[in-house]
């Protein structure tokens, strides 16, 4: 169950917080859209537009998928003790980050941005050269890439694909989350925004948030009692042993 829950607040986070995606992406998803007008070349516009999105999501699976693998690893070679539990309270607290953002505009995740600052200055140049893309690989390339601009958001939910402690999880979350952001970066290249209006309204953005913040809640609420349930039984044992070893 938590996993499905961390999934479906992925694809709500990408839904509701796509806005930050339009104002990185947006232009870039429009030039994609409108170009060549009408006929042959406004096929060729949206078949690039697609593989643009395409590369985008990919590269936030594997960004995910590479995330989570590693703390796996991490947490094989450590054995710690309440590793899951640990892993899921991290969760919770990642997806009450998100719900604070989204409903009352915090503004503490953004700082996670420049974590990725130098990663993208590494690929930046590479981005200008496929801009314009002239071939569908070249949207293709350019997506991918793009996918790995800092962004507070996406890098949050890496975060919680980190945590899954899972490669096939992490990689889903992000795989949720990219379609999430697709009715914005559709909705701009083919259909003027029009599916946007819904989305951008401070209703719609507080309610997530709020479904969110439960999410959070809800998802720290087994592994706390787990451990406490825990930590109670060990002090009955001990209770216990004690009682016997004073018996005459």
């Amino acid at each position: 169950m938590g996993a499905e829950i961390t999934l479906l607040a992925a694809f709500l986070a990408g839904l509701a917080g796509s806005a930050h995606c339009l104002g990185m992406c947006g232009g870039i998803a429009g030039a994609l859209g409108m170009a060549g007008g009408a006929g042959e070349h406004r096929l060729r516009g949206g078949i690039n537009a697609l593989l643009y999105n395409l590369g985008r999501v990919g590269s936030y699976m594997l960004i995910g998928t590479a995330a989570a693998a590693l703390v796996a690893l991490g947490g094989a070679a450590l054995s710690l003790p309440h590793w899951a539990g640990t892993l899921r309270i991290a969760t919770a607290l990642i997806l009450l980050a998100i719900g604070f953002q989204l409903a009352f505009n915090w503004s503490g995740l953004r700082r996670i941005e420049q974590l990725g600052g130098r990663v993208w200055q590494k690929l930046a140049p590479l981005a200008r050269r496929f801009l314009p893309p002239r071939t569908p690989l070249h949207a293709l390339a350019l997506g991918a890439l793009w996918g790995w601009l800092p962004c507070g958001l996406v890098y949050t939910l890496v975060l919680a694909a980190a945590v899954s402690g899972d490669p096939l999880t992490g990689g889903a979350i992000m795989l949720a989350f990219g379609l999430g952001t697709l009715p914005a970066m559709t909705g701009t290249t083919m259909m003027g925004g029009q599916i946007n209006r819904l989305r951008q309204t401070t209703t719609f953005r507080r309610t997530a948030g709020a479904l969110l913040i439960g999410f959070g809640l809800w998802t720290a609420v087994f592994p706390v009692s787990h451990i406490q349930g825990e930590h109670e039984a060990s002090d009955h044992s001990h209770a216990a042993l004690e009682c016997h070893s004073i018996d005459p």
